[in-house]
């Protein structure tokens, strides 16, 4: 391929991934619009209730009994004011929000999905990732709940895959509230490997490390560095097991910006891959337009995780 036709590529998806953040954008635009509306007339109805209030109770307690019967009647019409608009408008922000959400996940989806390489990509909104199937990965411990959503199951280069955003969460109480073990995007996938036990890989960022493995009581390090670390058996040489071709293409990975922590664990029948990010990624677009690089970025990072564990 010319580099006239490389960059003419770059172009085409540049301004497809573009077509589905203007979709976001205006769909957010018109929620963010209504809940400002809904803010402003909800602030100018408390200065006029409160004012009709204070009428009322001036116009009650004058000896005058016409004076009463018409606070009274101004109160009462009050009243029914405030339960109409209450029916009208109770569920008309809350509705819109609850489309909204699920919106931009298939948008995105679409965005990642719809690539190169994917085919039967199936989702189901209903469907929730089960704490035990993260913890049987052997990467965390001591998790007493799991959230997750927006599970995808599919195929990628002719390998079947499973795609979710979960949070581990630890144990917590009122009094101490604890950060989760784990919050980011979870990808798993068969391979075809046999070996004994189980190797864990963790490219972390050194200045601030979070979100790192702890379920290490049968691991020892059996490679460390300030951004990078091996757990595996005792003695084991990991390169015996896990081809060169897998470890170049994670070493693409850069735990940087919103990417704060990787960890990839090798068993035998099995990979998983956990990405932690912040909220930027994570979160909904609501008062600030989405952050579609911030986007960019980690749909890359997926699709180096899944050539890198697709390998063959």
């Amino acid at each position: 391929m010319s580099d006239i036709d490389i960059k003419e590529n770059e172009q085409a998806v540049e301004e497809e991934s573009k077509h589905y953040y203007d979709l976001i954008e205006e769909k957010r635009l018109d929620i963010y619009k209504s809940y400002t509306i809904s803010r402003r007339v909800s602030n100018i109805l408390m200065f006029v209730v409160a004012a009709a209030i204070c009428g009322t109770m001036f116009l009650i307690i004058q000896n005058n009994n016409v004076l009463k019967i018409v606070g009274y009647c101004l109160a009462g019409a009050i009243l029914v004011g405030l339960i109409v608009y209450f029916i009208i408008n109770r569920n008309r922000l809350p509705n819109k929000l609850k489309e909204y959400v699920p919106f931009v996940a298939q948008t995105l989806n679409d965005r990642i999905f719809k690539g190169e390489g994917f085919s039967e990509i199936k989702s189901d909104p209903e469907e929730k990732l089960k704490m035990d199937d993260l913890i049987g990965d052997g990467v965390y411990a001591e998790a007493n709940g799991i959230n997750s959503r927006n599970i995808i199951r599919g195929v990628y280069r002719g390998h079947h895959f499973t795609y979710a955003e979960a949070a581990l969460l630890r144990p917590s109480s009122r009094k101490q509230q604890v950060p989760p073990l784990f919050v980011g995007k979870y990808l798993s996938v068969p391979n075809q490997m046999k070996f004994d036990g189980h190797y864990i890989f963790n490219y972390r960022n050194p200045k601030e490390p979070l979100d790192l493995p702890n379920a290490l009581s049968d691991l020892k390090v059996l490679e460390e560095k300030d951004d990078f670390v091996v757990y595996g058996p005792e003695n084991a040489n990991y390169h015996d097991v896990i081809d060169n071709k897998i470890l170049s293409q994670l070493k693409k990975l850069a735990v940087e910006g919103h990417l704060l922590n990787v960890n990839v664990v090798f068993w035998g029948g099995h990979t998983a891959v956990y990405l932690s990010y912040d909220d930027p990624i994570l979160g909904v677009p609501f008062e600030k337009p989405f952050d579609h690089e911030a986007f960019e970025k980690s749909a890359n990072d997926l699709l180096i995780c899944l050539n890198a564990i697709t390998e063959e």
